[in-house]
């Protein structure tokens, strides 16, 4: 998987790559991942072949593109505003209800026993981004990424029947120094 990006592709290549991930989510909905075929994609989503294979091989480096797209869009808004410590309340909270914009995409790639692409993008992710910012153990963040994601997971299917903050009240225990410890 290519390295998540912020600025390389143009709003243009974003938009195209947006609206092909959004294509395989829908076609998703419809019938099996392998029964899925490029000129479905491209129909779908507007675009050409030509279009579809200038950014992708295969139709599992679509699922993987929009994921990137999706993360890096998560990355933009609130990159910036990451805590001292991490994983905590805060930060658990802001990924829940952000991830909760695309959740038809994440309970589809699910459902079609393709987990393993979200596993990978969310390990990436924490790997390029979270441990070297926080210098923090690779294992305790894996642990918390992969809880999170079957969390995440969980609490789609179910209906969300629980705010974002009460999912993350269950995860966290506020000491009386007012700090969050997992």
């Amino acid at each position: 998987m290519q390295k998540f990006s912020i600025s390389n592709f143009t709003k243009r290549n974003k938009f195209s790559r947006m609206c092909m991930g959004e294509a395989v989510t829908a076609l998703m909905k419809e019938k099996t991942f392998d029964k899925i075929k490029i000129m479905d994609i491209t129909r779908k989503a507007g675009v050409s072949r030509m279009t579809f294979y200038k950014y992708y091989h295969s139709k599992e480096e679509v699922v993987e593109g929009y994921l990137q797209e999706i993360i890096s869009g998560y990355i933009e808004e609130f990159g910036d505003n990451f805590s001292e410590d991490y994983p905590n309340y805060n930060n658990t909270v802001t990924a829940l209800n952000y991830f909760d914009k695309f959740a038809d995409f994440f309970l589809v790639v699910a459902h079609a026993g393709l987990y393993n692409l979200l596993i990978d993008a969310i390990n990436f992710y924490m790997e390029e981004i979270i441990i070297p910012r926080y210098n923090i153990s690779p294992y305790k963040i894996y642990y918390y990424a992969g809880a999170l994601l079957n969390i995440f997971i969980k609490w789609e299917e179910s209906g969300k029947n629980e705010d974002a903050s009460e999912i993350a009240k269950n995860i966290f225990v506020i000491d009386e120094s007012h700090r969050m410890h997992m």
